[in-house]
């Protein structure tokens, strides 16, 4: 007898305060197969990624709560999410303001409006095999496993 084993579904966390950009997302991806995890704001959205310990996170930048970079700080700060890539989606246009974005550690900027929803599935499927790509060259990582995070009661 041959027992097979399900395949998991790739779990994106899809941090986004429009409701409209959301259910667009969420539909895009869906349809492809993937699980996604909605988050209206960065408190939600952190909450998902601890509980969910989604493959790659897409993250708007503005958001009523808190802004996007500081949950982007947050991901970054922990063991357990500091490799999840992390797709900017973002009406963010300044050029100083994507360079910090950058430099807190986004895998991918794209512009709300600019790029296909095709394109944003090619770049989240080359994150998702970067990230594969890199694993399997190193080592695991022996980090502890982080109990979950309370932020922003």
């Amino acid at each position: 007898m041959v027992t097979i084993m399900p395949v998991r579904k790739i779990r994106i966390a899809l941090i986004e305060d429009s409701p409209t950009t959301r259910f667009f997302y969420k539909s895009v991806f869906a349809e492809t197969g993937f699980e996604v995890f909605e988050a209206e704001n960065a408190r939600d959205g952190w909450a998902i990624i601890c509980e969910q310990k989604p493959d790659i996170i897409i993250l708007d930048m503005m958001m009523p709560d808190i802004h996007g970079i500081e949950l982007l700080k947050r991901i970054r700060g922990f063991a357990f999410s500091k490799d999840i890539p992390v797709l900017v989606l973002s009406s963010v246009s300044d050029g100083d303001q994507v360079q910090a974005i950058f430099r807190e550690g986004a895998n991918h900027f794209s512009l709300k409006g600019m790029d296909s929803p095709e394109l944003i599935k090619e770049r989240v499927y080359q994150l998702l095999k970067d990230r594969k790509d890199k694993e399997s060259e190193s080592p695991p990582d022996k980090a502890e496993e982080v109990e979950r995070q309370i932020w922003w009661v």
